[in-house]
């Protein structure tokens, strides 16, 4: 274990940044342009590496080099360091407060991601906040790469790679239902007699077909024998553009039940009661990075995080089990 340490000790981060080069270039004689070296240069560094891991990193061929399998998983894990020393340099020319880059599903700011920055007293605290919200696998790829630090919301598991499984840390916080809704005024609000077929009688609003929502409720439609109709608007929006349109519109849409608890829903939005008609629940988790876990300010986001997702499961969702840094 020593021997290997030391070996490791002896690189630098151009070499990290040669495989990075080789998967985009493909050719050794190119990463040296860019790196202003000899080719020669550039294919000790590539010895330097193997020899450093104890395996074979870049495969060479007649069309030029590349990654092997175990390239490819060390250029996974070099991109999220690299990135985050990128990162680093940018956060020390602007000032000395460390800043904690989270990423998120639009639906959370609504409720648990202000519950949590108010346990962590934000407006005075040292640290500070850059929020991103998007797609799950977009955003889940931007923790992987090293361009935000943790990850709470929505985990589709089944797109994550297998390589990069071992290197994420989980904490399971909440879940709740997937419902299907309309305006307090819809003619189908408040029924308890509501026909599954029915639903394909009524103009809909939706996310886009690729949504995991959606899916689940075209999905759960057709184990019932119904076609979802076209949508009569495709709103490519967070939940609570969706549910500002269903406000004002004689319109179906579906959405996490806690979003009908929000000020924008409230009242106003109601979940429809379909006997016989189930959609899958939202699992709401934690994700980082092995690697970022001892980081402070990802230490004190993790447990506000734990806390206001207890204290809000009692609102919108059912108790879950949480865990202690479950490795993957």
């Amino acid at each position: 274990m020593a021997k290997a340490s030391n070996r490791i000790d002896g690189l630098r981060l151009r070499h990290l940044r040669v495989l990075e080069l080789i998967d985009e270039h493909r050719s050794l004689r190119a990463v040296g342009q860019v790196l202003n070296r000899t080719q020669p240069a550039v294919s000790q560094m590539v010895k330097d590496l193997e020899y450093a891991f104890g395996v074979e990193l870049v495969a060479r061929s007649v069309r030029g080099v590349g990654l092997t399998p175990a390239g490819h998983v060390a250029l996974e894990r070099a991109r999220s360091g690299l990135s985050s020393l990128d990162q680093l340099a940018a956060e020390l020319k602007i000032s000395p407060s460390p800043i904690l880059r989270i990423g998120t599903n639009p639906a959370l700011i609504f409720n648990l991601l202000p519950a949590t920055l108010r346990i962590l007293d934000a407006g005075n605290n040292a640290v500070r906040y850059r929020v991103s919200a998007g797609v799950v696998g977009d955003i889940l790829r931007e923790l992987w790469d090293g361009r935000i630090d943790c990850y709470v919301g929505r985990i589709d598991w089944n797109h994550i790679p297998k390589t990069v499984m071992p290197s994420l840390r989980h904490d399971p916080l909440t879940h709740t239902d997937l419902v299907l809704a309309c305006s307090k005024n819809h003619p189908l609000a408040g029924r308890s007699d509501i026909d599954i077929a029915e639903l394909a009688d009524w103009p809909w609003l939706l996310p886009p077909a690729e949504s995991n929502n959606r899916i689940a409720l075209e999905t759960e439609l057709r184990n019932h024998g119904v076609i979802l109709p076209q949508p009569m608007l495709e709103l490519n929006a967070g939940p609570g553009s969706l549910l500002t349109l269903t406000h004002e519109m004689q319109v179906l849409t579906l959405t996490p039940r806690f979003m009908l608890e929000s000020r924008l829903a409230v009242g106003e939005v109601v979940a429809l009661n379909i006997p016989g008609f189930a959609l899958p629940e939202i699992q709401v988790g934690f994700v980082t990075l092995a690697e970022y876990e001892t980081m402070a300010s990802v230490r004190n986001f993790r447990q506000a995080l734990r806390q206001a997702a207890e204290a809000l499961t009692g609102e919108y969702g059912r108790p879950c089990q949480l865990a202690n840094s479950d490795p993957l």
